[in-house]
């Protein structure tokens, strides 16, 4: 076992030599497909378990010894950027025969009562466009930092409504970028939103005004970058005969 806990959380270190039986025993299924998401009851404390696929031959011989595990890059970038997700617990690695087989990572419980996805695919949702403007500056935060989520999809932006502010925490770390971004790398990174050519202008119009960039040339460069990311989806999804949604 390769393990590290967060100080913060010492009371934790006694879940890692029974993370595989607390996360089977666990019914609380956040998400499940190549990776697995429960939520797990652990002294009285909620945390969520992310349980990664055990990698094939040739990727547990690279994570064991040449690249960082999935569940370790989880925890540093985690760390790297705590003001922005849910608290970082603890990650580990249970190798057999010398080789990484399963991995977890575990995270505080963040109670969101949303995804970004509600209201770009809710035209009546409440608060739209103050959603939008909270989620343009939460954005322009990470940007400032130099932080580039690059799998910003909707079901990865978490948001918490407290009063009339929004909390937003970001999941899913595995494919970050740590970097001075560019205008071009700015835009680019709401292309995957899916989101309505109006809809993204309202998130545009707020960014820009809060970078203090040209709003036409900001609105103009993210449409182009999600209307490319829709195009080539929709091709992938063509080619398997499944429905499209443009």
């Amino acid at each position: 076992m390769k393990y590290q806990v967060n100080p913060k959380f010492p009371g934790c270190s006694s879940l890692l030599a029974v993370i595989e039986t607390e996360f089977d025993r666990s019914k609380c299924i956040l998400q499940e497909g190549r990776n697995t998401i429960k939520k797990v009851q652990y002294k009285g404390t909620e945390l969520v378990v992310k349980s990664f696929k055990k990698p094939h031959f040739i990727n547990r011989i690279m994570y064991s010894f040449l690249r960082t595990s999935k569940a370790k890059r989880s925890y540093q970038y985690s760390l790297e950027i705590a003001n922005f997700v849910p608290e970082a617990i603890a990650f580990i690695e249970l190798h057999q025969n010398g080789l990484i087989a399963n991995s977890y990572f575990i995270c505080e419980h963040f109670d969101y009562d949303f995804t970004i996805r509600a209201p770009l695919t809710d035209n009546n949702y409440p608060e739209r466009e103050a959603i939008y403007k909270a989620f343009a500056k939460f954005t322009f935060e990470l940007h400032q930092q130099g932080i580039l989520h690059r799998d910003y999809s909707p079901g990865n932006i978490l948001i918490k409504q407290v009063g009339d502010r929004y909390i937003f925490k970001i999941i899913d770390l595995n494919r970050m970028d740590f970097k001075q971004l560019s205008f071009e790398d700015r835009m680019r990174n709401f292309a995957m939103l899916w989101a309505s050519d109006a809809d993204l202008n309202l998130i545009m119009l707020e960014y820009a005004k809060l970078a203090e960039f040209e709003p036409s040339k900001c609105q103009q460069l993210a449409q182009f970058y999600n209307h490319k990311n829709k195009r080539i989806k929709n091709f992938k999804k063509r080619l398997k005969g499944m429905p499209v949604n443009d």
